[in-house]
């Protein structure tokens, strides 16, 4: 079973994910990572533009980010949709294609 956690970019420190609606959007997370083989999924939170969770898939840490609303708003039909996308960030990158993501 994967893990999905949520950390403070500027020191490490993790944070819960409290927003009531978010419970169906961690299982469909969890369900997503599970099937694609990704024993952690991370949710990197800027103090400066909060409403933006980096994205990193194992590993990587991507230039791809989910707009917290996904969780606060309950939004589990964007789940795949989303984390297919942060996929293909990911496949760009070991590309060597990040360069042009700027």
């Amino acid at each position: 079973m994967s893990e999905v956690l949520f950390r403070n970019e500027k020191d490490g420190s993790p944070f819960e994910m409290v927003h009531p609606k978010a419970a169906r959007v961690l299982q469909d997370v969890q369900a997503w990572a599970d099937t694609n083989h990704f024993e952690r999924i991370v949710f990197w939170r800027d103090a400066d533009d909060a409403q933006r969770l980096w994205v990193q898939l194992g590993d990587d840490r991507l230039n791809y980010w989910m707009p917290d609303t996904v969780f606060s708003e309950g939004r589990h039909e964007d789940v795949e949709m989303q984390l297919d996308y942060a996929r293909g960030a990911q496949r760009r990158s070991a590309a060597g294609y990040e360069k042009f993501d700027q």
